[in-house]
């Protein structure tokens, strides 16, 4: 178990390597949904997803994640009447763009990362593009690794305690992480359990939601520049 200054630390580490890996996720899975999509429609789109709340992303940051992940070859830009304005660039996946998405998809679901709820909250944005037995089996590796930290933390509680070196404060912070975990499980049995029953719908079955016909044309058109 480490000291207080080392929890910190790890902390602070954890969460900025995951707001890096949920903002990737996010921006691939919207354009993957959308695409060819103009950077303002996406990012319109994802503000109506509150992603500024949940997953810390920066609305103003949207476009230049667009340009980093085009940058690394994940996506390919693509210019309107030769403009290269920002919010009037297109963009859809390319073939490593595809890899890349299913690669942090998968690492999300099937990772618990009790620093970091959002990832999962990422990942259900997206599970759909998973068939039904891979995402049942995903859940079942969840509600494993839960319950193997849970039977450990009453002995990780104890040392904590017994360890004159560590504040006081540090055993609520503990505390707070284990409630969230039992949280989680509580969840994620009941999650599986609905999608088990046939709830959803996954890859290679039949839709259970379809865009309504002015949001299709909506992503046909060509926005209006920004104007904040």
């Amino acid at each position: 178990m480490p000291g207080a200054y080392a929890w910190g630390r790890l902390l602070v580490a954890r969460i900025y390597t995951a707001n890096m890996s949920t903002t990737r996720l996010l921006l691939l899975g919207v354009v993957r949904i959308f695409q060819p999509a103009y950077g303002y429609q996406l990012r319109r789109e994802l503000m109506t997803w509150n992603v500024q709340s949940w997953a810390n992303i920066n609305p103003g940051s949207i476009y230049t994640g667009l340009r980093t992940l085009a940058k690394h070859g994940y996506l390919q830009e693509i210019e309107q009447d030769g403009a290269q304005r920002p919010g009037r660039m297109s963009y859809k996946l390319t073939t490593d763009g595809e890899t890349e998405y299913f690669s942090l998809l998968r690492g999300m679901l099937w990772t618990v990362d009790g620093f970091h709820p959002d990832k999962m909250q990422a990942a259900l944005s997206f599970l759909w593009s998973l068939r039904r037995d891979e995402v049942l089996t995903a859940l079942e590796a969840r509600i494993t690794q839960l319950e193997t930290w849970l039977k450990a933390e009453p002995f990780s509680e104890r040392q904590i305690l017994e360890d004159p070196g560590t504040p006081n404060h540090v055993i609520e912070m503990f505390r707070i992480t284990s409630a969230r975990d039992n949280g989680e499980l509580e969840w994620t049995r009941g999650f599986r359990q609905r999608i088990q029953e046939g709830a959803y719908a996954f890859a290679g079955e039949p839709a259970d939601w379809k865009p309504y016909p002015g949001m299709v044309t909506h992503w046909g058109e060509i926005p209006n520049p920004p104007t904040d």
